[in-house]
């Protein structure tokens, strides 16, 4: 079966109470016990802020694929009339995404919603309504009209509406065996078409050692000064907490003067101060009963532990979640002896009348009187705790599923496959029949938006983030990936993906589509088109090639929202080095990176250029802890080699010529990237100055533009004496005229204290070139024992490593790099496309 589980139940205001876990844990145990049968999770885009959580949740016993969200306009909440065109709207386009899934049922974990937020459920309102099973937790706002509906017209509505649909479902799962008779005897629900799949715990909730400091600090933190009596849930009107303080009030004064009454919990303001006034009335004070406002789920655990009693006087409950989590934690428990309250606490003795405060209070004085039953109350607890699961309640659940649809299959009543696109014409024009009159002036066209992104298509698209190389093209070693990959991307894209290239700008929020500056790349004719934002779907994908620190910063936000609606995030990363060794850097680099690395690890994945780089992402994320939810993919890759195959730049200068010939009548030593304090130019020009000095007939090209903080050693190349004769500088060349300089060179000197990959040595490898290379990890990585290394700083360092180099190549014992391993563009590019789960070429 695939069975679709919708979980508003935990996205909506329940999601702060019982209803909110129980529809999460439910659901974690289906899918934990779900055997042969597909489960998909359906979420609702207006509560952005809990997709996240909820896709954590499910993080390693789901596949993200399988948790869906669909996309309506709000707000849609039921108890302002003015959303009633965007409710109804929101209600069929629900109905038309999950029909598009094709489930054989779809599970409601709380149908109850949408009166104050953005909820959205219904059955039956289009004539593909999927099979239905809702959690039905109780009928109380029914059964209790003169409390729950005649003073709240705005209420009754909307509360009727559900009831409408819930006499619509194929399948109720009551919560307890109480609910399940409400539902027969109210709604006169067949016997065999609800069942009772009963509640568990989470298990956070257990009987814990709490150390004499923690307790302390507990205690000073909500005002309690003495042994307590603990009371925890909601705060409506049958909770009766009034009729829980006036029964304390009717304790003896010697309980009273030994046990506080601890309220414990969030609560409304207005149900604070209404509590606040009656225990003033009453002749009591805080040093009597605390109030503790919210608490948090460790000081629940703390507070359920430390408890001498726990007391539960609620009038009417579905199920009575807090008592099941005090008895979890060990807990002596008495409660109300109707509805669902005995089927949860199974001890009679434990019983007491809701709607007598002083039988509330004579069960308070015979347990906190006899250390027998005390006792007797706390072993009771944990063994009865010990029979409600949500393995259980889920078994039950998935059993229920599995007779149902035999059933239907028996009666032929098969489910056709829906696709959602011969539904949409359907639904349009649904919708545009609805009264417009609370429709606002964009409705429409956001609505539209919204269902062509809940459609999902066989061919995907596969965003790539090109924003710097739009902007411009440094011509750096980034940009050469950005060009390679981009290209390969273009030529051989993935199976059933379509490439997309995209760009952000500092001024809006989004990305575009690059459809401008792709007519250039791919040197089409330029029609004017223009740059639209782009318009993403589920199980598109995005991918960040290149760098923009700034741009792609600020578009953190956005990378979560693709997120949520199930499109997958990755980044490259180059480098690591601005945080690692800001000294080679400019003073506002070190923050920039930071935080733009930081951003990244809030995505999908990270794909880095090495193992080098990977292994200190790794160790630099261990210590910077960032706050984020889903484990983090880091991989890493190596970048291609062949030049050809990078969108490579063409042209020579008129003095191309002259230049090579100087080169081939002596021994070439070339170093290859952007002149900067971390690349060791100066070093290097230092050391060949001194063995020009001694008469050496060698040398020394720099290929590289100008980078930051070099003005010194720039001016002292432009002004040296050996410039043209043996010092050489290309500052922006084109590949072309690169190509024909390693082709005239005789060795590479790599002498960089840090890189990302180190692409100068696979381009020295494909041309035959030998290296010498610096002693540091990413160079090893690359080069194995095909390059020859040196250590240190000074200028004589690379001396030594020359001359040494001479020597052994007159003898022929150098390394030779023509052995070293390298990935063309292509390989490179599958490498990427297998790290972010795409298919690759066999």
């Amino acid at each position: 079966m695939r069975i679709v589980i919708d979980l508003q139940g935990a996205q909506s205001g329940s999601r702060h109470r019982g209803i909110g876990r129980y529809s999460l844990a439910l659901a974690r145990a289906m899918v934990l016990n779900k055997k042969d049968h597909e489960i998909i999770i359906a979420l609702n885009s207006l509560f952005p802020e809990t997709i996240e959580p909820i896709r954590t949740e499910f993080e390693g016993i789901l596949p993200q694929e399988n948790i869906r969200v669909w996309h309506a306009v709000g707000p849609v909440h039921a108890f302002d009339s003015s959303n009633e065109w965007r409710k109804n709207t929101a209600e069929l386009i629900r109905e038309t995404f999950l029909a598009s899934l094709n489930p054989d049922i779809v599970h409601i974990t709380s149908l109850f919603e949408g009166f104050g937020d953005n909820a959205v459920h219904s059955i039956g309102r289009t004539p593909f309504s999927p099979p239905t099973a809702v959690t039905f937790y109780d009928l109380i706002p029914l059964i209790q009209k003169d409390t729950y509906l005649k003073p709240n017209p705005h209420f009754k509505k909307p509360f009727y509406e559900k009831i409408g649909h819930l006499e619509k479902a194929n399948l109720l799962l009551a919560i307890s065996e109480s609910s399940r008779q409400e539902a027969i005897q109210y709604l006169h629900t067949q016997e065999d078409s609800i069942i009772n799949i009963s509640a568990a715990a989470d298990s956070h909730f257990q009987k814990i050692t709490i150390d004499p400091k923690t307790e302390t600090a507990l205690y000073k933190k909500f005002g309690i000064n003495r042994k307590f009596i603990m009371y925890s849930g909601a705060t409506d009107d049958r909770k009766n907490h009034i009729g829980l303080i006036n029964a304390y009030l009717l304790l003896p004064e010697d309980i009273r003067q030994n046990y506080q009454l601890a309220l414990v919990g969030g609560l409304p303001l207005d149900h604070r101060s209404r509590f606040e006034a009656h225990i003033k009335s009453c002749g009591l004070s805080d040093m009597d009963i605390v109030i503790t406002g919210r608490v948090s789920d460790d000081e629940l655990l703390q507070f359920y532990n430390l408890c001498a009693l726990y007391v539960f006087p609620s009038q009417h409950e579905g199920f009575g979640l807090p008592v099941l989590e005090a008895m979890s934690c060990g807990a002596a428990v008495i409660g109300s002896n109707n509805t669902s309250i005995p089927e949860v606490i199974g001890f009679n003795e434990a019983l007491f009348d809701p709607y007598s405060e002083e039988s509330i209070a004579q069960k308070i004085t015979q347990v906190l009187s006899n250390d027998i039953l005390l006792e007797q109350l706390k072993q009771h607890s944990i063994k009865q705790a010990a029979k409600f699961t949500w393995n259980r309640s889920a078994k039950i659940a998935m059993n229920s599923f599995e007779e149902w649809h035999a059933n239907q299959q028996i009666h032929s009543k098969t489910i056709p496959n829906i696709s959602i696109t011969d539904n949409n014409s359907w639904l349009i024009n649904e919708i545009a029949h609805l009264n417009p009159r609370s429709r606002e002036a964009n409705d429409w066209l956001s609505t539209a938006q919204s269902i062509a992104r809940n459609e999902t298509k066989e061919t995907k698209q596969l965003f790539v983030d090109i924003s710097e190389l739009v902007q411009r093209d440094g011509r750096t070693g980034v940009q050469r990936v950005v060009r390679s990959v981009l290209h390969q991307l273009l030529i051989n894209p993935p199976k059933n993906y379509t490439i997309e290239p995209i760009f952000a700008t500092n001024e809006k929020q989004g990305y575009f589509y690059a459809k401008s500056f792709m007519q250039q790349f791919m040197n089409q004719e330029a029609n004017n088109i223009k740059d639209e934002p782009i318009d993403y779907r589920f199980g598109d994908l995005f991918l960040g090639l290149d760098m923009q620190h700034h741009i792609q910063t600020k578009q953190a936000a956005f990378y979560q929202e693709l997120r949520r609606s199930g499109i997958k995030v990755f980044f490259i990363l180059h480098d690591l080095l601005p945080v690692l060794s800001p000294k080679f850097f400019p003073k506002d680099t070190f923050l920039d990176h930071k935080k733009w690395v930081l951003t990244l690890a809030d995505t999908d994945g990270i794909l880095c250029v090495s193992k080098t780089v990977a292994t200190e992402l790794t160790e630099w994320l261990e210590e910077q802890k960032p706050m984020r939810q889903r484990p983090l993919m880091i991989g890493w890759f190596h970048n291609g080699a062949d030049i050809t195959n990078s969108v490579p730049s063409m042209g020579l200068p008129n003095d191309a010529s002259h230049t090579l010939n100087l080169l081939n009548k002596a021994p070439t030593f070339l170093s290859v990237g952007t002149i900067e304090p971390r690349k060791g130019q100066v070093q290097t020009l230092r050391a060949f100055e001194a063995m020009w000095q001694n008469g050496s007939d060698i040398n020394l090209v720099f290929v590289g533009k100008q980078g930051w903080d070099v003005e010194p050693i720039i001016e002292h190349i432009k002004k040296h004496s050996e410039l043209g004769k043996h010092l050489f500088w290309m500052a922006n060349i084109s590949d072309e005229y690169l190509e024909k300089i390693y082709e005239s060179s005789t060795c590479l000197i790599a002498a960089s204290e840090g890189e990302g990959f180190g692409l100068p040595l696979i381009e020295a490898a494909q041309h035959g070139i030998p290296i010498i290379a610096r002693n540091i990890p990413v160079f090893k990585e690359v080069a194995g024992e095909y390059a020859y290394y040196f250590d240190g700083l000074a200028p004589q360092d690379i001396i030594n490593a020359v001359t040494l180099w001479l020597m052994l190549n007159e003898k022929k014992q150098i390394p030779l790099s023509h052995n070293i391993p390298w990935n063309t563009w292509e390989q490179s590019t599958q490498q990427i496309l297998k790290l972010i789960t795409l298919e690759t070429k066999s």
